[in-house]
């Protein structure tokens, strides 16, 4: 179970890291989305955002399947200790 919670840990770090670059991406899109110029500096920022969102999805479903994980441990946990 402690394995779990400690790759609980690491993965909402990551998540956390990865909205901030998200938000970080954002910010540079917006003021230069008006900007014909810069198209392709927009683009390439896109493209960049579309995948930082892919890691966003792959960490959130981690997290939702460490949940059910955890889940589990808890349900063996309980069925095994002794009853009272």
């Amino acid at each position: 179970m402690r394995e779990i919670r400690v790759e609980q840990k690491n993965i909402r770090i990551s998540l956390k890291n990865r909205e901030e670059r998200n938000k970080e991406l954002r910010a540079k899109i917006t003021p230069l989305w008006e900007d014909k110029t810069k198209d392709d500096e927009v683009q390439g920022l896109s493209k960049e955002l579309f995948k930082g969102r892919e890691h966003v999805k792959n960490y959130q479903k981690a997290l939702r399947q460490l949940k059910v994980e955890l889940k589990e441990a808890n349900r063996a946990y309980d069925l095994n200790s002794p009853k009272e």
